[in-house]
């Protein structure tokens, strides 16, 4: 692809060089040939990849996405110039972001992040959440996360991922599709509820946790008092508890708004944002980010609230058709995809098939017949960190350590929980007709069942209150 001059709507653009690949498509660095502009240009993934019937969907998001980048203009947020088709496939062109994704800085880094810095980043990402809810009608971003978001050289902040972005529906109990990344997710986003302005609100805040902890949050818990500051000395208690406000299961007890909530971050500051435009010398440092203006709001009915529940319904896109209660999350980037879906929308993994569910069975006369469902099960991780119950959605369920380098992220990744012992392929959860075995696939330290070390490559079953050890990390297998 590379030297291929591909041509746009408006302008021609010569390929320089593939700057990434995921599952709905590649982005190349493009030269805009009318006036040498370097643009992004992201095309969506060749048809030969995806299966036939993932071609449709693929597309149709992909399009979406590029349409409702076209729609935007806020400072934080990748402009978008066109969309056009070419060859047989769909191109979107966007501006060429010069810098990093916060999960690449926190990664370089291996540590924590200071807290100015996060608060400061913080802030700019409250104000396009804030801009992207009072839009008419309001646009939940509900995928926030360090890999959605790249910081540039001035400091700045740039939104560059919209593929999950969704239009607020009034009125509506729940969302068609539970959808999201595993972690920074709140509970209504895993079919429980429609997600609102506060979903968000809470994917922020677990933004920032991973960030100046260097910890990946905890599926649906709330940070306790203290704990952040904890593992990161440098954080004052007013920052903490800003968070702990965001990531609060209930959302009526979150931040109200993303705007509220930027105040709330804005207040941490021991030196405001300066507001300018002009980029910086490359060749100094810039300590203090140098933050685009604050975009400007749209004008409000009086008497209207900033609420997006109040704001119009008419339905302009939707992320994703179907219906379900639960997602199936990609076992390679632990993005939640539709249940029917067979490869990962974002990377492009294959997804494990969902289990069948039981044929119903005949009832007894004169009692209504009720189906005979496989029973779910779940994990309460105890860990020194705290303890939490992992339901096991998603099957096989890989248990190891990530690695970026590869690619690999196990569905329950420990990183961040032992001290080591968990290898990063550890061991594998499946599911066999109504049980769910145990299957050590080689690690190094060993895998303990009830007290005793498992041999490895031999399948187990598992039983209600079953007790794995893994290093510091004990898992309680439990019927849901």
């Amino acid at each position: 692809m590379p030297g291929t001059t591909v041509q746009g709507t408006r302008a021609q653009y010569e390929v320089l060089a593939t700057v990434g690949r995921g599952g709905m498509g590649v982005v190349y660095r493009a030269r805009r040939l009318s006036d040498g502009t370097t643009v992004a240009l992201k095309e969506m993934r060749p048809a030969d990849v995806a299966k036939s019937e993932d071609r449709d969907e693929n597309r149709r998001l992909f399009t979406q996405e590029a349409e409702l980048l076209l729609r935007l203009s806020h400072p934080n947020i990748v402009t978008a110039y066109e969309t056009f088709e070419w060859d047989g496939r769909p191109y979107v062109v966007m501006e060429f972001v010069a810098g990093v994704t916060l999960e690449k800085k926190l990664r370089d880094a291996n540590a924590p992040q200071f807290e100015q810095d996060v608060v400061a980043w913080g802030v700019q990402m409250a104000r396009v959440l804030d801009y992207l809810h009072t839009q008419k009608p309001p646009i939940i971003y509900r995928d926030l996360k360090p890999a959605n978001v790249i910081l540039t050289p001035s400091g700045a902040i740039k939104f560059i991922d919209f593929g999950v972005a969704r239009t607020f529906k009034e009125r509506k109990a729940k969302d068609t599709v539970a959808i999201g990344t595993y972690g920074y997710a709140p509970p209504e986003q895993y079919g429980k509820g429609q997600t609102d302005a506060r979903s968000d609100v809470y994917t922020l805040g677990a933004t920032l946790y991973h960030m100046l902890t260097n910890l990946g949050p905890i599926p649906l818990r709330t940070p306790e008092v203290g704990s952040i500051q904890q593992v990161n000395p440098s954080v004052r208690s007013q920052t903490e508890q800003v968070i702990i406000k965001a990531m609060q299961q209930d959302r009526d007890l979150r931040w109200r708004s993303a705007g509220e909530m930027e105040q709330a971050l804005a207040a941490c500051l021991q030196q405001p944002l300066p507001v300018a435009t002009p980029a910086p010398d490359a060749t100094q440092r810039t300590v203090t980010p140098v933050v685009p203006p604050r975009a400007q709001r749209q004008l409000q009915v009086p008497g209207a609230t900033r609420a997006p529940e109040l704001g119009p319904t008419k339905q302009i896109t939707d992320a994703l058709v179907g219906i379900a209660e639960q997602p199936t999350f990609c076992p390679a980037c632990g993005r939640g995809n539709r249940p029917t879906a067979r490869f990962c929308a974002t990377c492009g993994a294959s997804l494990p098939a969902p289990a069948p569910a039981a044929k119903p069975t005949s009832p007894p006369p004169l009692i209504l017949p009720t189906p005979s469902l496989q029973p779910a099960g779940r994990f309460h991780i105890t860990t020194s960190r705290g303890s939490w119950d992992f339901p096991l959605q998603t099957v096989p369920c890989r248990i190891g350590r990530r690695d970026p380098s590869q690619n690999h992220y196990p569905e329950l990744d420990l990183a961040d929980y032992d001290r080591g012992h968990a290898s990063r392929r550890h061991a594998v959860i499946e599911r066999r007709g109504a049980q769910f075995v145990l299957t050590d696939v080689g690690s190094i330290n060993g895998t303990i069942l009830n007290g005793k070390r498992i041999s490895p490559h031999h399948a187990y079953p598992l039983q209600a209150g079953d007790i794995i050890t893994i290093g510091d990390v004990k898992m309680q297998f439990e019927w849901s």
